[in-house]
């Protein structure tokens, strides 16, 4: 049944983790897996079947279990035999994470069977909670642990139990041929889960899923009465949410009997409305339409979606009511490299280390999709920064920000802002910094924290100044901008970092490199903040006057656009006190969601603004590499006291 084959442990002694007892939760956030196009090679991961159920988080405490959706709903009275299964365990306190199922005679699960069961019907069916994960058991918290340790705990508590409450087996490696085998087995597809990571709450890219049939969850705006016969629907009209805004994704007309047809229509009636839930009005109106209130969940099986966002040979699978209408997007399959293999888990030594502690503020309107193109909501670029926050704080710390904010989106307008806002902005710092009149008010960035409260905000670019608070006016680096005109290409900025990198050398200073998120590059060099901003700002205009003087047909320093369009403007004026320039790691405000990326100077013939690295690429780019190309950056502080004097 599904995959059977049980994954090896890694030759060697067995790995011995010393978990401190913790506070018991009371509550839970799963961590969810990112749609891909292709499963992943490689030894580093562990490959389970997709099901098609319920996701369902099991708490017990003393022999009571309680089990509650992925949102926190408590589900408890809709399953009783999971309820009785899990309560047979020998535990005291443990949280179980899985998937409820309805499992056919063929092997397969049925989501359409396991409504009927969640409503009461076909008392008979065989239903099985497939546990997957374990987090806490008997007062020690397993989430710290790497997912492979956490199985062996799993295994070791489930024995070898049969009926409503089993153990997921997984398959180690060679995600391609695994993905096969499910999708001719008819199964949904595959999750594959790094076998190294402890669990972190929210989507991440530590786990994949792989599906072999496009499915997920459409928001019902409306439906038509039946053309003949005993249906008593004749279709449903459904969609997706871009920001606030639930467009039309097309019309679903099959899966539905006669029994089925006529409650969903009872249910749907009851939520009818005179005017159509979604923007821009549907076109072509269908005929005897029926507009209601965009509350139920339709989950639809697909073969798939045209370029303006129509569903082909649709079909109705079930209704689902284990997630808000709100934040149902468009679900697009991730750009992740999946040809990196992530590194085993060592056979000996300390545990993977903790996951970053989530944010502590919570998400307003969470499937806001911010970037429209790429499908990204608010939840996913909040899972970002929890991801990357590790690498981005250092880049932030201490530094005054002008930030980029997009309540609406990339597709709405987008602005600015310089001063902190007033009124209180919990796990944010404010700094007062004289300015040419007056004083003004910058935010300061420090925690993981505090990259949540800016998800909330929709922050999406951020800029800091070349200086920290510890010493506002001695800046501690210099950036020279490389930006291009539309006219240049690549190559030639290619060439203009090596150029900046070659002069900084002849002067005995460390560069190092990083992307934009645009067309042009950034050359950094790291400084002791001895020197203060106007002999810094001197320096940096000599050095991008003389590369400008070189080669006056490719460079040039002068500010006005108009007239350097073929040429690449060497920008020393981030180097003056107030001027930003883009954080590495930061996002942009630009179709496709890029971030500005550190660089090894041996990949800069590798890069191109044709294939940026984005919210979604960049975490596999992070798994994957050996060392940080910036590892000397710290290291490299030099003084530019002698070069100004």
């Amino acid at each position: 049944m599904g995959i059977e084959k049980q994954g090896k442990r890694p030759p060697g002694r067995a790995t011995t983790e010393v978990v401190a007892p913790r506070r018991f939760p009371h509550t839970l956030t799963p961590e969810l897996a990112t749609l891909v196009g292709e499963a992943p090679t490689g030894d580093g991961w562990l490959h389970e079947t997709k099901f098609d159920g319920f996701r369902i988080l099991c708490r017990l405490v003393h022999g009571r279990a309680t089990l509650f959706t992925r949102t926190g709903q408590d589900w408890t009275k809709r399953f009783d035999a999971v309820v009785a299964a899990a309560e047979a365990l020998p535990v005291e306190r443990a949280w179980l994470d899985g998937e409820v199922t309805v499992l056919l005679a063929d092997g397969r699960t049925s989501f359409g069977a396991l409504q009927n069961q969640a409503d009461g019907e076909r008392a008979g069916q065989a239903l099985v909670y497939f546990v997957f994960d374990l987090l806490h058991q008997d007062g020690r918290d397993l989430r710290r642990l790497p997912l492979e340790t956490r199985k062996r705990a799993l295994a070791a508590l489930l024995g070898k139990r049969g009926g409503p409450l089993r153990y997921t087996a997984h398959v180690e490696g060679d995600g391609p041929a695994c993905f096969a085998k499910a999708c001719r087995a008819g199964w949904e597809g595959i999750v594959s889960k790094r076998r190294d990571r402890p669990h972190v709450p929210g989507r991440t890219f530590d786990w994949l899923k792989t599906k072999c049939v496009k499915q997920q969850e459409f928001v019902i705006g409306g439906f038509t009465g039946p053309k003949s016969g005993r249906r008593s629907l004749g279709a449903l009209l459904v969609g997706v949410y871009e920001g606030e805004q639930l467009r039309y994704a097309g019309k679903v007309g099959t899966g539905f009997g006669h029994a089925a047809g006529a409650e969903l229509r009872r249910r749907l009636e009851a939520l009818e409305r005179g005017s159509s839930p979604f923007s821009p009005a549907v076109n072509p109106l269908p005929r005897d339409v029926h507009w209601t209130a965009p509350k139920l969940l339709a989950e639809v099986a697909f073969t798939e979606m045209t370029t303006d966002g129509k569903l082909r040979h649709p079909s109705f699978k079930g209704l689902r009511d284990d997630k808000p209408a709100t934040e149902v997007v468009r679900e697009v399959p991730a750009a992740v490299d999946v040809t990196a293999s992530p590194p085993r888990p060592p056979r000996a030594g300390p545990a993977a280390p903790a996951p970053p502690p989530p944010s502590s503020v919570a998400l307003t309107h969470p499937g806001r999709v911010l970037y429209p193109d790429v499908g990204i909501t608010k939840q996913e670029l909040a899972a970002y920064y929890d991801a990357i926050g590790a690498q981005l704080l250092p880049h932030l710390k201490g530094r005054p920000l002008t930030l980029v904010r997009c309540p609406g989106g990339t597709a709405k307008a987008c602005f600015f802002m310089k001063h902190a806002p007033e009124g209180r902005l919990p796990a944010l710092r404010r700094i007062h910094l004289r300015e040419k009149k007056a004083s003004g008010a910058y935010l300061l960035v420090d925690t993981q924290a505090g990259l949540g409260a800016l998800a909330q905000m929709s922050v999406l670019e951020f800029h800091t100044w070349s200086s920290t608070e510890a010493d506002i006016d001695a800046p501690d680096r210099l950036v020279f901008d490389l930006d291009p005109g539309p006219a240049v290409a690549w190559r030639d900025v290619v060439r203009a970092a090596r150029t900046v990198h070659d002069r900084l050398r002849h002067l005995k200073l460390p560069a190092f490199l990083k992307t934009t998120g645009g067309r042009g590059l950034h050359v950094v060099v790291p400084l002791r903040p001895e020197v203060a901003w106007g002999p810094t700002l001197a320096f940096a205009r000599s050095v991008a006057e003389a590369i400008a003087a070189e080669e006056p047909a490719l460079y040039t320093t002068a500010l006005p656009k108009a007239g350097r369009e073929a040429k690449i403007f060497v920008d020393y004026l981030r180097n003056q006190r107030g001027a930003t320039a883009v954080a590495a790691f930061s996002t942009r405000a630009r179709p496709g969601a890029p971030v500005s990326v550190p660089l090894d100077w041996d990949e800069l013939d590798d890069v191109s603004p044709a294939r940026p690295l984005t919210v979604r690429s960049l975490p596999g780019r992070l798994a994957a590499l050996k060392r940080d190309p910036w590892h000397a950056y710290e290291g490299g502080r030099r003084s530019l006291k002698d070069l100004v004097s």
